[in-house]
């Protein structure tokens, strides 16, 4: 049988009590903005042992900005805002989370930022090339923007799936995996993958995005277009959020489309299976809440189209536990993972 599981089944793994983004002791995860300051510059002499430094993350999605304060893989404020409208609105909304989240720390005890971006960007990760769903991103020299309005403190960007698996693989599901396709179901999919122990990111910095497989050959559709935000709001007229709520209401037809997302998702796992042949394929995002509906057409799909009948029956498919914070965790994480 297809081995699956998440934080809320009778078949959850034991690592998934485990996999929730760790909090210091007197912090939790809070949104909305306190006072603000200007932009305090780090500076003075730095501490070379990572883990006695504070690390910024931010995770820029399609409709929110997620920033996390991280110190030794913990999580010790954060704060959630909805995405600005235009390029200079992101960007002073940056400084400003900044400003905030660092009010209370000495220069010299901030190691660095990282930024979580979804969209595909060059190899040296300088510029967006195409952000198909923050369109104002695409073009955009993005590691000279940040580091003009941040200027002194070390930057790394990131795709915004790579950070959720960094993450993953620090303190979640990931942990005791050496291959590992990872999904983040949000407006789109995000996909990034581990092979042997090792975040693969390909021979042009643009290795996992699952979400762009082309399932509609005829309209040219991608899979995003029928496993995401984007079905549910074609067929509903409202977010993950509203549908889950309209399902939870008795709503039928809320419930018909979460189970049809369900089925598409099981066509797109299947097809990652058939190429990747993973130990495991976690997902995440804004539709872990409904997992309980999207179950049956996944294992649907998966039996009716993986090739190997061993994959078909060992793959095992998990819903992450990190929450919305996972890919901030994962952002702060990049200076982390490359002093390995």
């Amino acid at each position: 049988m297809l081995v699956i599981a998440s934080t809320f089944a009778s078949l959850s793994i034991n690592s998934a009590k485990q996999s929730r983004p760790r909090y210091a002791e007197g912090f939790g995860e809070a949104s909305g903005r306190g006072s603000m300051t200007g932009l305090p510059r780090p500076g003075g002499a730095r501490d070379d042992s990572y883990t006695s430094m504070y690390y910024l993350g931010f995770d820029i999605g399609a409709s929110s900005i997620k920033a996390a304060l991280v110190k030794d893989q913990e999580i010790i404020k954060s704060r959630v805002q909805d995405l600005p409208f235009n390029l200079e609105g992101l960007l002073l909304a940056l400084v400003k989370i900044y400003a905030d989240l660092i009010s209370s720390l000495s220069h010299e005890e901030l190691g660095g930022a990282g930024f979580a971006l979804a969209g595909a960007m060059d190899k040296e990760r300088q510029v967006m090339l195409n952000s198909p769903n923050i369109k104002y991103l695409n073009g955009q020299p993005i590691k000279e923007l940040l580091e003009e309005r941040f200027r002194g403190l070390p930057l790394k960007i990131e795709h915004d799936a790579h950070c959720f698996l960094l993450a993953e693989k620090a303190v979640g599901l990931a942990q005791n995996f050496s291959d590992v396709f990872y999904l983040t179901l949000g407006s789109g999919i995000g996909g990034a993958m581990m092979i042997g122990g090792k975040i693969f990111y390909g021979a042009h910095g643009a290795a996992g995005e699952a979400g762009h497989m082309i399932v509609d050959i005829a309209k040219g559709l991608e899979w995003e277009e029928f496993g995401a935000n984007k079905f549910i709001k074609n067929n509903l007229g409202v977010g993950s959020l509203e549908a889950e709520q309209k399902w939870r209401q008795g709503d039928k037809k809320a419930e018909a489309i979460l189970v049809e997302l369900g089925k598409n998702l099981g066509v797109g796992i299947a097809n990652i299976i058939n190429i990747f042949d993973p130990e495991a394929i976690i997902l995440s995002g804004g539709l872990s809440p409904v997992a309980g509906l999207l179950w049956p057409g996944i294992k649907e799909g998966v039996a009716k189209f993986v090739a190997s009948p061993t994959a078909a029956k060992e793959t095992q498919i998990l819903f992450s536990s990190l929450g919305r914070l996972g890919g901030a965790l994962g952002a702060a994480m990049l200076f982390e993972e490359s002093r390995k």
